[in-house]
């Protein structure tokens, strides 16, 4: 007796009403081939499964393709029963065949664990299934017992184990399939137009328009037919766009060229199914393995890829992410030594470089042809504009320094609660809350057990607005808002990439203000450094923000003591609070005066009136203040009153979460998505 095909699962006689789209299905395996690897560098595992609705000796074929061996299902023999979920069907030369993608999963249910009937109690069979599969429903157990037994099963058999050799064989039976494809892979610095190659290499740039994906990889080698990038250029004359492709959005500022320059970097063209899968997975400093890609000539004469299609395998992605922590491919840790010199060079020669380009005249391309008239009419506009926004920059700064100097506190009493312009925060359409209300956990933070329990949560991931005013800051030093980034450089995968530069004057660690020396690395960016920072320290390790601002409520009317709020700001946070890339303040003076330049917009003369109160405190001891219903030492004024309210309140984003402190969690809040204009 057949049971019904389980919910969500197609039967072999109706897939053809879904050839092209997904759709899970189950069948009894009649014949199989042991696994071999494809025309490409995937494994492949071919079979023929059945079920009610067809003919034993007419089922259906199955091609499963995966990167490893270890992936494809573990098909012991005929007889067994195989679960394949987010499987599509295709025609290929008149025959209809399923085929794998990347969404494919599987299990299988061995025949030797298929009992005749239906135990008359629970239902459980052993099965074999992929990592991260979910595991079958009693439904599909059922109808596997019956798909097994719907035919003689003295007709199943159990071919013996190939052997390593016939396990490995390639399609036509010799290694001439594998070698060829082995050959396929090249350096960029290698390739040659109207040729295909399997490349392998880290992605500089990525921009999705429409149904395609422009990816922009190198692998640090050089070749004369790329385009070249060159410090120091006006970026119009590149290919990196950001916004629309055709110009629409004119407004929108283009991103600065992060290296690597010259010519090193390949623009590839990614087009359906292999687009749609790079955009949802591929990421900027990833590397990847890029199979097939057609060499050719750009509109502009340079070499480009692209990546189409496999008319044959049209679901398969010829794209992959590779892990350097994990992969032990030469071919990935060859791309990273490169990259390790290529940053070294950069650095200790970066004057030359800028140098070179200054001597060019701003020469374009390589034909070394002088700007147009248009061109140059184009750069002196921008200079022209830069300096007129340098000079509105300064007198803004210069307005407002004014008024706080010679505005009465009378005066800023009465424009207290106007909102201060220069600070921006997005989600707008979210109404602010007080912050009595935030750090109030009544509401928000109460929870009901199933068994009746009432308890009130540590913490909540919530995020919210309120209206505030800063009234402190941590550590009271500008110069310490930045620290040593705990996070482990790319080239840690390269087993000779030991303390060896240490012995190097120009790389040595010679901070005194630092505190105490940490373990460093090359910068994992690969990108050329800022001309104001330190080559030492950015080739050896990364800086990032982090900094404790506490903010008292400012919203209009309510109480006279107003509730406050240490919140930190760290990491992209405070990148995007300040617009600056942190990096080592005690040893980049200009970098420091523009964060205090920044800072004066958000919290007036609070260092100054710090200082000053730091100067006094010595005298009169150490001042406590209330933090919602904590203490916190030393901050200014007491409460600070006079210090609060004469600044104007702003409105930011906060984002509360936990840390576990000595095994228990303590709850916290971050601002995010505020920044100062």
């Amino acid at each position: 007796m057949s049971v019904e095909v389980p919910s969500g699962f197609l039967d072999l006689h109706h897939i053809h009403t879904s050839l092209g789209a997904e759709f899970n299905v189950m069948g009894v395996v009649t014949d199989y081939l042991p696994p071999t690897r494809s025309r490409g560098t995937d494994w492949m595992s071919t079979f023929t499964i059945a079920d009610h609705t067809s003919g034993y000796d007419d089922g259906q074929k199955v091609k499963f393709f995966r990167p490893q061996e270890s992936d494809l299902p573990l098909i012991q023999g005929t007889g067994d029963v195989v679960v394949l979920r987010n499987v599509k069907a295709t025609n290929y030369s008149g025959t209809r065949i399923v085929l794998s993608s990347w969404r494919t999963t599987w299990a299988i249910f061995p025949q030797n664990a298929i009992p005749e009937s239906s135990p008359s109690t629970q239902l459980k069979l052993d099965c074999v299934k992929q990592a991260k599969t979910i595991y079958p429903t009693a439904a599909e157990m059922q109808y596997a017992i019956s798909l097994c037994n719907s035919r003689d099963r003295g007709l199943y058999s159990v071919p013996a184990i190939p052997t390593p050799s016939e396990n490995m064989a390639p399609l036509n039976g010799s290694d001439s399939a594998f070698q060829s494809r082995q050959e396929k892979f090249s350096l960029i610095k290698d390739i040659k137009v109207d040729t295909y190659y399997d490349l392998v290499g880290q992605v500089v740039k990525v921009f999705a328009s429409h149904d395609r994906l422009d990816l922009y990889i190198t692998d640090y080698t050089i070749n004369s037919l790329l385009y070249n990038y060159e410090w120091g250029r006006d970026e119009e004359s590149g290919v990196i766009r950001d916004g629309d492709e055709y110009g629409y959005v004119a407004s929108r500022p283009k991103t600065q060229w992060k290296g690597p320059y010259g010519k090193r970097t390949l623009s590839l063209t990614l087009w359906n199914p292999h687009s749609y899968w790079a955009q949802t997975n591929v990421k900027e400093n990833n590397f990847v393995f890029l199979r097939n890609v057609h060499i050719k000539w750009s509109n502009d004469g340079k070499m480009e890829g692209v990546l189409h299609s496999d008319k044959k395998w049209p679901d398969r992605i010829d794209v992959s992410i590779l892990d350097i922590k994990d992969t032990e491919d030469d071919r990935v840790k060859d791309v990273l030594r490169r990259k390790k010199d290529y940053t070294k060079q950069f650095i200790t020669e970066k004057s030359e470089f800028v140098n070179e380009a200054r001597s060019q005249g701003w020469k374009k391309g390589d034909n070394d042809v002088k700007l147009s008239k248009v061109q140059l009419k184009r750069k002196r506009q921008q200079e022209r504009k830069r300096e007129e926004d340098e000079k509105k920059s300064k007198g803004r700064t210069n307005t407002i320094e004014s008024k706080s100097e010679n505005t009465n506190v009378a005066a800023i009493g009465a424009a207290r609660n106007v909102l201060n312009k220069n600070i921006i925060c997005t989600h707008t359409t979210i109404p602010p809350r007080t912050v009595s209300s935030i750090l109030d956990t009544t509401e928000t933070h109460a929870h009901t057990t199933p068994s009746g329990t009432s308890l009130i949560l540590p913490f909540q991931n919530i995020c919210t607005r309120t209206t505030v005013r800063v009234v402190d800051f941590f550590p009271f030093n500008l110069a310490d808002f930045t620290v040593r980034s705990e996070k482990t450089s790319e080239f840690d995968a390269l087993s000779d990439n030991d303390d060896s530069d240490s012995s190097d004057p120009s790389i040595s660690d010679s901070s005194s203000d630092s505190g105490n020396s940490a373990p460093t690395s090359p910068t994992a960016s690969g990108v050329a450094p800022d001309e104001n920072s330190d080559s030492a320290e950015k080739l050896k390790r990364k800086w990032e923000w982090r900094f404790c601002l506490l903010l008292e409520d400012a919203t209009p009317g309510g109480q006279k003591e107003k509730e406050r709020m240490r919140v930190y700001v760290v990491g992209q946070d405070a990148e995007f609070l300040t617009k600056l890339d942190a990096r080592n303040l005690r040893k980049s003076p200009k970098t420091l005066d523009q964060l205090r330049e920044k800072l004066f917009l958000l919290w007036g003369d609070l260092e100054e009136c710090k200082n000053r109160s730091r100067a006094l405190q010595d005298k009169s001891g150490n001042m406590t203040v209330k933090v919602g219903k904590q203490q916190a030492a030393g901050t200014i004024n007491g409460r600070g009153e006079d210090q609060g309210q004469r600044m104007r309140p702003f409105q930011c984003c906060i984002k509360e979460y936990g840390v576990k402190v000595q095994g228990k969690w303590e709850r916290r809040f971050r601002m995010f998505g505020t920044t100062i204009i």
